[in-house]
């Protein structure tokens, strides 16, 4: 049940809708985009100071914005924001280095989260920008995520500090994705968001005060061959602090078969972050692994040396809810876990405080998980499983 707030067919129109039609217009203003080697490429400067002129981006006449920065870019250049605030929502449609000296991306106010067309982030990277970095900026201030990945690969998010985005918890507007369900309150995708991304990294990134951290999803396509390591995730107080769920029901055929070119999360790592104090006022695991509903799979990934702790629910937590899901072949090893579940786990009745947590619904189908080498400390129950669930 806690990965349900996200799996919403609104959601998913709304996001590939908004990508499009921002993408459409910044290519139509930028004209033709030029090959460009992936170690070479220009400079384009941004200041707070600068002007949005048909040919600024040298640095005596630098642009006044990051979105007429990015225009000004050609793929593989690398764009250069000096220390300022900047109220908008950047939309990134070709590869290019993003990288902030001191700068913030504040999109306060500019998205309330309602209609299909919505772009709720404040930082959206999209497919046709594979291969680029988003570094070294403070995000902050959107109605949904706070730097979203579309279906892009090769992305690089590193040394950002995101927080106070998630804007839509709790709900105020008609926005789906933003409503509370049942016992969760709703959030509107989290500090940063991979959905569908493969191959990219998110790395030494502080994740701090958004509904919840860090999410991978599978919506368009797999999320697979992705690298979480070395951030900071804490005081998401409303979801967990990594989650990787599946939402696509594609992901398994009706026999159980994995069809990882269809969707699936799978072979991601998520390696020594710090994961502490998240879900406090809702329910969130440390790193939650979860699948959504029959079809769906979130199999075959590495939680390996975080510290983990005083999350709401366990520090490690795996569901499985319904026939045909598969969470499988996950390795949960070398973490050092204290004291989780501080607000119980309702679903699988485990209100004692528990450092990993096993729950599949659906016996006599066993699961197969690999834990081992952590050190768990503080709580009630190290280890909870299900009766049908069998550990390596």
């Amino acid at each position: 049940m806690f990965e349900s707030p996200k799996h919403r067919p609104a959601r998913l129109l709304g996001v590939i809708l908004s990508a499009v039609l921002v993408a459409v217009a910044l290519l139509a203003g930028a004209g033709a985009l030029t090959a460009a080697d992936a170690s070479g490429g220009n400079r384009v400067f941004v200041s707070h100071h600068g002007m949005d002129t048909p040919n600024c981006g040298h640095a005596k006449s630098p642009c006044r914005t990051v979105t007429q920065g990015l225009l000004r870019a050609d793929a593989g250049d690398t764009v250069r924001v000096l220390p300022g605030r900047y109220h908008e929502q950047v939309v990134l449609t070709h590869r290019v280095r993003l990288v902030g000296h001191g700068a913030t991306i504040d999109a306060t106010g500019l998205s309330q989260g309602t209609g299909a067309t919505t772009n709720a982030a404040a930082v959206l990277v999209t497919a046709g920008a594979s291969g680029s970095l988003v570094r070294g900026f403070r995000v902050t201030g959107a109605y949904g995520e706070g730097i979203l990945v579309l279906s892009a690969s090769h992305v690089r998010i590193a040394l950002n500090r995101v927080f106070g985005n998630d804007r839509g918890t709790p709900a105020t507007t008609s926005y789906l994705e933003c409503q509370a369900n049942g016992e969760i309150p709703g959030d509107c995708g989290e500090g940063v968001h991979l959905m569908s991304a493969t191959d990219s990294t998110v790395v030494g990134n502080r994740v701090a005060h958004n509904s919840g951290g860090i999410l991978v999803t599978d919506e368009f396509g797999p999320a697979s061959g992705n690298r979480i390591t070395d951030n900071l995730v804490t005081h998401n107080l409303y979801d967990c602090g990594i989650t990787m769920p599946s939402h696509n029901i594609n992901a398994l055929a009706a026999d159980g078969t994995r069809q990882p070119a269809l969707g699936g999360v799978y072979d991601n790592v998520v390696a020594r972050n710090r994961i502490i104090d998240n879900g406090t006022l809702g329910e969130g695991a440390g790193v939650l692994i979860a699948a959504a509903a029959p079809g769906t799979a979130s199999y075959d990934n590495r939680i390996v040396d975080n510290v983990i702790r005083g999350n709401n629910l366990a520090g490690v937590t795996l569901h499985a809810h319904a026939p045909n899901q598969d969470i499988n072949g996950n390795v949960v090893v070398h973490n050092n876990i204290g004291r989780n579940n501080l607000g119980g786990d309702p679903d699988a009745h485990v209100t004692a405080t528990t450092g990993i947590l096993v729950f599949s619904a659906v016996p006599p189908v066993t699961v197969h998980i690999t834990i081992r080498h952590n050190h768990i400390h503080n709580n009630v129950n190290k280890i909870w499983t299900s009766p049908n669930v069998t550990v390596n």
